[in-house]
């Protein structure tokens, strides 16, 4: 679905404050969505047995389907749709083990401990599961309205995400992958949303511009006990 004022002319966007705030949110679909979708399809096939996913359930029902045997939702604050109540940098009620994937999306840039959070989710996979996360890289500081009144602490790069994880997961365990270029960035800024740039646009990838980090790491199969510690 167009906005009602799409966008057709950047002249427009030659100002000092955002075109619209808060990433258009309420205008259509984020640009960032629609990257990290594209990373949650081009790796569906992770997304099964006993699943969890960050806050809600649509990536899971979306791209997990009757591969999923199980799926649970996981948030620090009760709300609807929880069923596991647990803050990512502890989580001691969640047993070693349980998960066969953990979809983590725009979730860890409001972490403090960030190395922390890393190991909960290693220790929580299943021998052979894969956390699939997704991080801001070049983004505005969300509004607390919109992360649970949480603050943003961090941006990312291809390769603070590979060290970040690899040194839990173990660095032949995890696969990082940026996605947008220039375009997309400047769009995200500005509030534009999915309808307003074209498959041609999304597609470029320029890693100097890294408006989503997404990482694909799997615990290794015989993993015993974390990575270097």
């Amino acid at each position: 679905m167009l906005t009602l004022d799409r966008v057709t002319d950047f002249s427009v966007l030659r100002s000092v404050q955002p075109h619209r705030k808060n990433y258009g949110w309420t205008r259509g679909k984020c640009v960032d969505r629609y990257y990290i979708e594209q990373f949650l399809f081009e790796h569906s096939q992770d997304i099964r047995g006993h699943a969890v996913e960050i806050g809600e359930n649509q990536y899971m029902a979306r791209f997990g389907g009757d591969r999923i045997s199980k799926a649970d939702v996981l948030d620090y604050v009760q709300h609807p749709g929880v069923t596991v109540l647990a803050d990512l940098t502890s989580a001691p009620n969640i047993a070693d083990g349980t998960f066969d994937c953990f979809i983590c999306t725009q979730t860890l840039m409001c972490l403090y401990d960030l190395r922390a959070a890393v190991k909960t989710l290693w220790r929580t996979l299943a021998p052979g599961g894969v956390a699939l996360v997704t991080l801001s890289g070049i983004s505005q500081i969300a509004p607390m309205s919109m992360t649970n009144g949480a603050n943003e602490y961090w941006r990312f790069t291809e390769a603070s995400a590979q060290r970040l994880f690899g040194e839990v997961f173990g660095d032949e365990q995890v696969e990082v992958h940026t996605f947008g270029n220039v375009l997309t960035a400047v769009a995200f800024l500005h509030g534009l949303v999915v309808d307003e740039l074209t498959p041609e646009e999304f597609a470029y990838h320029d890693p100097a511009y890294p408006l989503i980090v997404a990482v694909r790491a799997m615990k290794a199969r015989s993993s015993g006990s974390l990575s270097n510690g």
